[in-house]
């Protein structure tokens, strides 16, 4: 082969190459994070309306859960949601929680939460249980609604329309 249509050839194939890469989605990653981190992570949102699940890989209703809450992520993120995950598996267990996420499609990041003690429930809400799956929405990092177990996507939009009014 002549060497000017092997350098097409590897132009055509990177070309190809860089196509598919940029239409896939992007890899969620999970990151440990302290009570403190994740607390700023609320603070610093600037959408209307924070989201904040906390959920793990081990947790059945969990797993059941979580393609309606993607699905209400998507209606919802363009209107003024924002979602942060809250991961309560072990911190070591990070390649499990991304495995998970990705598995799920999840176009949004978890954060692993590296502290399962009192202080991280009252980075959340006093009056959490620390039950799974727990769901806070904050208005301007204002804790202003909270609910512990397992919704459907039609709990989950009626209390994101009221809110975001």
């Amino acid at each position: 082969m002549n060497r000017g249509f092997l350098i097409i050839l590897r132009l055509v194939m990177l070309s190809l190459l860089v196509a598919v890469t940029a239409c896939s989605p992007p890899i969620p990653i999970a990151t440990p994070a302290t009570p403190q981190a994740i607390r700023t992570n609320v603070e610093m949102s600037k959408s209307p309306l924070t989201l904040v699940h906390v959920w793990a890989t081990w947790c059945d209703p969990c797993r059941e859960e979580f393609p309606e809450l993607m699905k209400v992520y998507e209606e919802y993120r363009n209107k003024g949601l924002e979602l942060i995950l809250v991961s309560a598996d072990d911190p070591a267990d990070a390649e499990a929680v991304q495995a998970f996420l990705l598995k799920q499609s999840s176009t949004v990041d978890s954060l692993i939460t590296t502290e399962l003690n009192q202080a991280f429930i009252e980075t959340l809400s006093p009056k959490w249980a620390g039950s799974l799956p727990s769901s806070f929405f904050y208005i301007e990092g204002r804790l202003v609604a909270e609910w512990e177990g397992k919704r459907t996507y039609a709990q989950y939009a009626e209390q994101i329309e009221t809110l975001l009014k």
